[in-house]
């Protein structure tokens, strides 16, 4: 993989925009380099891509910015820490077919070392160059840095339109509405997560960020029927209730003295009638 006019040299620094108006983007056929990295591609493309989306996950999971974490299938939260090893292992043998360095193949390297959150777009990115997947395509917006919101909310609109399979449209409206509070659009954001709610009725992370909009828009019937909502999807024991109870205390520091008076305002008018589950999330603010 030594040839520098390679496509896949250049994938992590292709403009975000073409991400989302092509199909597959590095076909082996147009790759000049080596034999080496043309069968790479040819033969190992959907493991390649694999490969670069776990690394992805792993780097921005190390720290992560204004995200709840993920459940796993044994009811924990996801540890980043937990899959490194392996990722590791899986690395190596797809370091070995190639002969040389390129920009995408030093993501692996330097992955060996220990994934750095800094690389997840770059990872991810790598990964859409293989195999162009919506999914792919949701998490390279979800990591655009958070003073680039604007532009994130405009991309994931666009995604909402064609993403597939349908069920990425929850997550999809799950980070846009987080995307919208973040400049905000407490009312657009709000709306954002009960569609979320309404595509997933079983996944509670869209039920937590309604209830706290309502709460801070000042809206006690709202804030009762969120709450009321969200006991029925989790005991208050629940570790994701935890995560984003801390997540909150964080979005908190940054509110305006104004929104922040609002919250407060609406949690003390509801809460002898709240049940315990959303208690804890009002925790966040004592």
């Amino acid at each position: 993989m030594a040839d520098p006019r390679s496509s896949l040299r250049l994938v992590p620094r292709k403009p975000l925009k073409s991400w989302f108006e092509s199909g597959e983007t590095v076909r082996a056929r147009d790759v000049s380099g080596t034999s080496a990295e043309r069968h790479l591609i040819e033969a190992h493309r959907e493991a390649l891509a694999q490969l670069f989306w776990e690394a992805a996950k792993i780097a921005y999971w190390k720290a992560p910015v204004m995200s709840h974490r993920p459940m796993n299938t044994d009811g924990q939260l996801y540890n980043p820490a937990d899959g490194e090893s392996a990722w590791k292992a899986r690395a190596e043998p797809m370091i070995r077919m190639a002969r040389d360095d390129n920009a995408c193949l030093r993501l692996l390297h330097e992955g060996r070392e220990g994934l750095d959150s800094r690389a997840a777009s770059s990872l991810a990115r790598a990964s859409l160059s293989l195999a162009p997947r919506d999914r792919t395509r949701c998490f390279v917006v979800h990591v655009i840095p958070w003073d680039q919101s604007r532009t994130a909310v405009v991309f994931q609109r666009r995604l909402l339109l064609r993403a597939r399979p349908s069920a990425l449209r929850s997550e999809i409206l799950l980070a846009l509405g987080a995307r919208l509070c973040s400049i905000g659009l407490f009312e657009q954001a709000r709306e954002a997560y009960r569609s979320s709610s309404r595509l997933a009725p079983g996944s509670p992370h869209a039920r937590f960020s309604a209830f706290n909009l309502s709460c801070l828009l000042g809206e006690d019937a709202a804030a009762f029927e969120e709450g009321t909502e969200l006991a029925r999807l989790v005991s208050p024991g629940d570790p994701r209730l935890s995560d984003v109870r801390d997540l909150l205390r964080d979005w908190s520091r940054t509110l305006a003295s104004e929104h922040r008076k609002t919250l407060m305002g609406t949690i003390a008018r509801v809460s002898n009638r709240l049940p315990e589950a959303a208690l804890v999330l009002t925790g966040a603010y004592e």
